[in-house]
């Protein structure tokens, strides 16, 4: 049975660590559970000749990584906080066992602030743009509540349903891209290296060769001999459409054009919708105000034409409106997450009815992404094999048309 090193914390906010014989590290980190400690690792020791021994952990403060794992640290600080661990003690804890040189750099510096004097929200904020508005607005709701292990824990919830969400989609761009790449990668090659062999064959034609040969020809030709100009044009229009990006009337021109295409409109419009619904519930849920909620709740949307309709529906609500008519009015919002609202601020939970509609639209995304790749995917192997048949046609053409000159 192999030893497994561990670190737990005590009821009495102590650091305990050692080494314990056990089937795997999930079952060590019940057996400290079930002894009243709250455990923070457990790893199998590494094997050195027959000895085994306490794994290595290097870190240091300088060295840097991409950003901090702000999802993990928040999990562990919630952990800790349930525990009844004081916030001090927590983040010196934090920093006895975190490994990432970023999230310890991060424990490090909310550390020094809380010692002095701030608290761990205005601690957050200090950390030049590592937590949103979201999360800080969350940490602050819970320290005035005075339940700040709890609203971490919903944070932490929240943080992980977020990521699941930006998963699906993620995933869901995954085969269509490759299957791009394979796409445009056959076609190079055919046109660079496959097409060129016959050109000994077509020159002797001259301009009896079919139309479509030449064409074929020409664009291998010019593919061959000016892929520096193509690179060219790629990088400038890449770098063009990125600048236009920029611009708020280019953003919302295409963002009204997603919500007007049928599948992927309806995938964009689930999407906002779930992340909208699952922000201002947790928010509300963590004793946000509604009006504080709803721009925070927005900022966490993609689209600006659904986030500008929750602006308008902010101002509304401060003159006396209801959240649920100004969105209806807007016409981008689902027809059902419009009912459940409606539902909600009739009956006075707007916070469950918000959380349970994010539910819903998760899956419903989920449903929409493996309809919209039932669609996509076929579409786009008959578009590759289009192309592909196209240019051998041509060549094929072109040698047939050989063999019916006069001799």
């Amino acid at each position: 049975m192999p030893n497994f090193y561990y670190k737990a914390v005590t009821r009495d906010g102590e650091t305990d660590e050692g080494q314990m014989a056990g089937e795997s590290a999930a079952a060590i980190i019940t057996r400290l559970q079930e002894s009243g400690r709250i455990p923070i690792l457990a790893e199998e020791v590494i094997a050195k000749g027959s000895r085994r021994q306490r794994p290595r952990r290097t870190r240091t403060l300088r060295q840097k990584s991409s950003r901090p794992n702000v999802a993990s640290f928040t999990q562990s600080l919630a952990a800790l906080l349930r525990s009844s661990v004081p916030l001090d003690r927590a983040l010196q804890i934090m920093l006895e066992v975190e490994s990432d040189p970023a999230t310890l750099n991060l424990v490090s510096e909310v550390q020094a602030s809380v010692r002095g004097g701030s608290a761990l929200s205005g601690a957050l904020e200090e950390q030049d743009g590592v937590f949103s508005a979201f999360h800080t607005s969350m940490v602050r709701a819970a320290e005035a509540s005075g339940a700040l292990s709890e609203g971490l824990d919903r944070l932490t919830d929240y943080l992980r349903r977020a990521q699941e969400l930006r998963d699906k989609v993620l995933s869901a761009l995954i085969y269509p891209a490759i299957l791009a790449g394979v796409a445009g990668l056959s076609v190079i090659i055919l046109l660079v290296y496959v097409i060129p062999q016959f050109r000994p064959i077509f020159d002797e034609m001259g301009s009896a060769l079919p139309i479509a040969t030449r064409i074929t020809l020409s664009i291998s030709d010019f593919v061959a001999s000016s892929w520096w100009i193509i690179i060219l044009t790629v990088t400038a229009m890449t770098v063009g459409l990125h600048r236009l990006w920029q611009r708020p009337d280019f953003r919302l021109r295409i963002d009204g054009l997603m919500l007007r295409l049928n599948a992927v409109g309806l995938l964009v419009q689930a999407v906002d919708t779930a992340r909208f619904s699952r922000s201002l519930g947790t928010l509300l849920r963590n004793g946000v105000p509604l009006l504080t909620s709803l721009p925070i709740a927005r900022d966490t949307m993609s689209n600006r034409i659904m986030a500008d309709a929750v602006t308008a529906a902010a101002n509304d609500l401060r003159e006396g409106g209801e959240l649920s008519v100004t969105l209806q009015a807007a016409g981008v919002f689902p027809t059902l997450a419009i009912q459940l609202l409606k539902v909600g601020e009739e009956s006075g939970t707007v916070d469950e009815t918000m959380l349970q509609l994010a539910d819903t639209y998760d899956r419903e995304v989920e449903m929409k992404i493996q309809r919209l790749l039932a669609l996509l995917e076929p579409l786009m192997i008959i578009g590759l094999g289009v192309v592909i048949a196209g240019i051998i046609m041509s060549v094929l053409v072109g040698i047939i048309s050989i063999n019916e000159l006069p001799a």
